[in-house]
Formats: C-alpha cells, sequence, structure tokens
C-alpha cells in the first residue's frame, strides 16, 4: 500500500485531489462518501474514495495484460485519522504480483509514481499546494477555480428543452440591455 499523511481535514481533501489529480495528468472521475468506518475501541472515522483516470497510462498497462481491466481505474482513500488525513492507495506494482505478472512492474512503476505524486501534492498544506502549482510562489489570498467544488450545483438548464433557470425567475427577457 502506498500511504501519505496529511495535516488538512477531510472536507478539504476533494479539492486538492482533484487539483493535484490534474497536476499529474489524470483525473476524478467520481468521489464516494463511504460514510463512517469504525476503528477500534468503537470510535469513528470518516472516510472518501476517489476514482482515478489516468487513460495514457492505464492504456500501456491493459496493452501488456487485459486483465488489469479487472483492477483498474484505481483508487484513492481518504480517512479521518484524529489529527488529519490519511491518503492511501493499492500499490500498482503489487497488482502486477496479485496477477503474476511481475514482469510488468516497469510499466506499473509510471502509475505507482503518478498516484504517489498526486497523494503527496494533495497532502500539502494549502499555502505550499498553492505554490506548488504556481512555480513555488504565493500570490496571497484569494480562491481560483481549481479551488470550487462542484459537488451540489445546479446545472445551468433545467430541462431537456433548454429552459434556463433565469427564465423561470424573472421576465425571460433580459434585465438589463446594454451590459
Amino acid at each position: 500500500m502506498l500511504e501519505v499523511r496529511s495535516r488538512r481535514r477531510l472536507e478539504e481533501m476533494e479539492a486538492a485531489i482533484c487539483r493535484a489529480a490534474q497536476r499529474h495528468g489524470a483525473s476524478i472521475l467520481a468521489v464516494s462518501h463511504v460514510g463512517r468506518v469504525v476503528r477500534e475501541e468503537g470510535r469513528f472515522h470518516d472516510a472518501l474514495t476517489f476514482t482515478v483516470c489516468h487513460p495514457v497510462l492505464y492504456e500501456t498497462l491493459l496493452a501488456a495484460e487485459p486483465r488489469f481491466a479487472a483492477l483498474l481505474p484505481c483508487r484513492i482513500a481518504a480517512r479521518s485519522d484524529g489529527h488529519g488525513v490519511t491518503l492511501e492507495t493499492v500499490a500498482p506494482r503489487e497488482l502486477c504480483r496479485l496477477l503474476d505478472r511481475t514482469d510488468l512492474e516497469g510499466l506499473a512503476y509510471p502509475l505507482e509514481s503518478m498516484l504517489r505524486g498526486t497523494m503527496e501534492d494533495a497532502a500539502l498544506p494549502a499555502r505550499a499546494a498553492v505554490a506548488s502549482a504556481q512555480g513555488g510562489t504565493w500570490s496571497g489570498p484569494g480562491a481560483v477555480e481549481t479551488q470550487m467544488s462542484m459537488h451540489g450545483t445546479v446545472a445551468q438548464r433545467i430541462d431537456c428543452r433548454g429552459t434556463k433557470v433565469e427564465d423561470l425567475a424573472g421576465t425571460g427577457q433580459q434585465d438589463s440591455p446594454g451590459g
């Protein structure tokens, strides 16, 4: 298993993982809230799973061994551990061993490197993560587009005929012509 610890809160992880995956050429296909996971002494810890897609790296593995289809896409789990968050994923080289194809570990290494880099970037404190994305400079406070969570947003069109929310809420005309 690959494991990275972070001092971030679990609520911050979705945006951090999405930004980090994007920087490493991957995308997040799904985020699942797996609820609460029971740990020792009856304490509960929240957990999220992120489904990671990197088509180029997956294509290489699938071309070499079609059985990888049962193991891809990869997932990163984020679980609250009391002092922050622990990020974990199965090492792709372990998947090679599971399929009894240790000869493919060299092909799995770039995927493992991408997953480790994504988790390490996401684990950075907010200021360090922004500085890393901007080439090492901190530009000050203020949100950027990649810091937005699209979870629970309302789509721009609300039905199959193309009706807009604005049309239903107002007169159907532009309220301020000329500008």
